[in-house]
């Protein structure tokens, strides 16, 4: 009779585990400084992408544009090469500025309470939206990011 109890119990505790959903939330670092090759459509290049507190910049390193940095602190667009630096509103720019487009992505998954949310080939796909549309972030189990891409803005962004 004993045993009978432990084996109800064991099997109790066995359906109860089985019916708890799983739910992952993002892990992004606040600041991190990566590497990554920026893709628009057929055209594609390397930048380096630094993300702090407030705002995220992307300076491309190749291109005609090597050394230039884009800013966005939420509300304004700021442009730098060495001593220039040019300030725009967000509202003058375009929503295809690489800086907007990164920080929308980051915000939504730092300020998004539920978000789709699923595991791949051992790495978490989160899915949300920005001002381009639909986008998912790929972040392996260590929580090093992997992708993100926009596919209505044809956007594929891969972290090296």
């Amino acid at each position: 009779m004993y045993i009978k109890r432990i084996f109800a119990l064991m099997l109790l505790l066995l359906l109860i585990s089985g019916c708890a959903k799983k739910t992952y939330t993002p892990v992004l670092e606040t600041e991190f400084n990566l590497n990554a090759v920026y893709k628009v459509g057929d055209f594609s290049y390397s930048c380096k992408i630094v993300k702090t507190k407030s705002c995220v910049s992307i300076t491309p390193t190749s291109t005609n544009a090597k050394g230039l940095t884009l800013k966005f602190d939420g509300k304004t667009v700021s442009y730098i090469r060495g001593k220039m630096l040019r300030e725009f509103d967000r509202d003058e720019i375009d929503s295809t500025n690489p800086a907007i487009v990164l920080y929308e992505v980051f915000s939504s998954i730092e300020n998004a309470k539920p978000i789709e949310v699923s595991v791949k080939n051992s790495e978490f796909h989160y899915v949300g939206t920005a001002s381009l549309g639909t986008f998912t972030l790929i972040q392996t189990k260590s929580n090093a990011l992997k992708s993100i891409t926009i596919p209505d803005a044809n956007i594929e962004i891969a972290f090296t």
